[in-house]
């Protein structure tokens, strides 16, 4: 058991790589970001970006989740024998998702203004809907050679095309924003670019697993397996982006109300009366896209897990041990993300003002009233690594409908709290709202699966190491001496400590019966 967990870390820590840095420089990237661009003018991005979330769920329309489920099943996989040739699934995946994209694509291009007005961007960037539709059907057509990577454990590969990806938009932004002084389409060309790479680096294995011989049958049941994902998606994307909507929608004297004492940017006003009161609402868009971003060390981690957890589970689904294995896994996954939750918590303002040359700060101080949702963000992604590990039982006993209660119970969470409280209270109440909506589907989703898929997870032990970590927050939140550096790193010590003391002796008992763990239930 504790070769097939050290598997898991290591195929972790590989796509990790492309997934951390990735995101690592998505974060540096924005502190470039906020030394040129004030929070109203950067709104549009996080506005399309928003969009975005939910446009991916169609393109896609679950052939992710679907190729690794059938491909899989039909021997394909790093220990298969199988080899990399012509692939009827690969094949019936990769169009269904071609199809739609072009259909979606075409619509964009189409109907701008309609578009536009959904989603709140002004009419002044409606050119920017062409570089956003053009990025979107890029992604799409890497989503299943990206898929067959994972499947087929090749991270080294995965993280080399990722890496092309990350090295292609940094270098545009750079040259695209400081050295031509373009705005913020800038962003948004540098995007395209790195994404035709990715398809271009990614052409080899589509040419090699693809034909055009369509299986018809396969193709309608992949859709079948892959079409629950869509409205459970739909409600994913819901629960983590919709704020950002309803934001933008905010009365400008709420916000001034509300944040009177924490706009820094001495210009505002006179913008405000340049461009209309509107500009506050922008301002506070931007703002809470951008500040968001310092979860991102908790997201990557997130991610990380996911994408070696799934391939990790659909092959390791028949063994003897599952049980045990699964509610090891999901302790030690809680243990790092409460360290990483501590952690950035407790530094994210000393990381903000880290200086930089000609007296700046890492991140511009017109976007600092933001600092106080980082918390409530990361807790967000601590339920939402919670939601990825209970996903295994539904995707072995085939069950995706449950995605469908889950996301749907956590959307309407997200939509009740963001459309009561965020008119009144801004982007905390966005910040809870994302995170009631995730802690929602991972506990409905858990209720689910255990019916069927029953590991039993050593609770009391969870939840001794919560409330470990919520002391230290509690500490940390209350004292005001503790808040210097050394007793921030002291607390996320004891925190890891604690933590690691248990994990040992969870290890130590590999080969043995788990307290409190019993495995999937015969005939289930």
């Amino acid at each position: 058991m504790a070769s097939r967990i050290r598997q898991l870390a290591s195929e972790t820590a590989v796509y990790g790589v492309s997934s951390i840095v990735g995101r690592l420089v998505n974060f540096l990237l924005f502190p470039l970001y906020s030394q040129v661009f004030l929070p109203d003018e950067y709104s549009p991005i996080i506005v399309l970006y928003a969009a975005f979330v939910f446009l991916n769920i169609v393109y896609q329309h679950g052939m992710e989740s679907a190729y690794m489920k059938f491909a899989s099943d039909s021997g394909v996989g790093a220990d298969s024998g199988v080899p990399a040739g012509r692939s009827p699934v690969f094949t019936a995946a990769l169009l269904s998702i071609g199809s739609v994209m072009l259909l979606v694509t075409a619509a964009m291009l189409l109907f701008q203004k309609p578009f536009a007005a959904l989603i709140g961007l002004g009419a002044g960037h409606l050119h920017l809907i062409g570089w956003a539709a053009a990025i979107l059907a890029l992604d799409a057509l890497v989503i299943v050679p990206f898929a067959d990577l994972r499947l087929r454990s090749r991270p080294w590969t995965f993280a080399g095309v990722r890496l092309a990806n990350i090295a292609v938009n940094v270098g545009l932004n750079l040259w695209l924003i400081l050295g031509l002084d373009m705005g913020v389409e800038a962003i948004l060309m540098a995007n395209t670019a790195a994404s035709t790479i990715t398809l271009l680096l990614l052409m080899p294995i589509i040419a090699g697993r693809f034909s055009w011989h369509v299986d018809v049958p396969l193709w309608k049941r992949l859709v079948a397996f892959g079409l629950p994902f869509v409205p459970g998606g739909l409600g994913y994307a819901m629960t983590e982006r919709i704020n950002i909507f309803f934001l933008e929608r905010m009365d400008p004297a709420t916000i001034q109300h509300l944040y009177a004492d924490r706009f820094t940017d001495p210009d505002l006003a006179a913008r405000a009366t340049e461009l209309g009161p509107g500009v506050y609402t922008e301002y506070i868009v931007g703002t809470y896209g951008g500040m968001i971003k310092l979860a991102v060390l908790m997201a990557l981690f997130v991610q990380m897990f996911r994408y070696a957890w799934q391939p990790f589970f659909l092959q390791r689904q028949r063994d003897a041990d599952v049980g045990a294995l699964f509610g090891r896994v999901f302790f030690l996954v809680t243990w790092i993300l409460g360290a990483v939750l501590l952690a950035v918590s407790f530094m994210a303002d000393n990381i903000v003002a880290l200086p930089l040359p000609g007296g700046r700060h890492l991140i511009a101080p017109s976007y600092w009233m933001g600092l106080h949702v980082i918390p409530v963000a990361l807790l967000g992604y601590f339920f939402q690594g919670w939601y990825y590990h209970f996903s295994a039982g539904v995707y072995i006993r085939e069950k995706t409908r449950w995605f469908l209660h889950a996301t749907l119970a956590g959307s309407a969470v997200a939509l009740l709290v963001n459309a009561v409280l965020v008119p009144v209270y801004g982007m905390m109440a966005a910040a809870w709202a994302t995170t009631g909506a995730y802690a929602t589907m991972a506990l409905v989703l858990h209720a689910l699966v255990r019916r069927e898929y029953d590991v039993q997870y050593a609770w009391g032990r969870v939840s001794t190491l919560l409330a470990i970590g919520a002391a230290c927050f509690m500490a940390w939140s209350w004292i005001p001496w503790i808040n210097g550096l050394l007793w921030e790193l002291g607390l996320v010590a004891a925190y890891a400590v604690a933590g690691g003391a248990v994990s040992l002796r969870i290890m130590r008992l590999a080969g043995k019966p788990f307290p409190s763990v019993r495995g999937p239930r015969p005939g289930a």
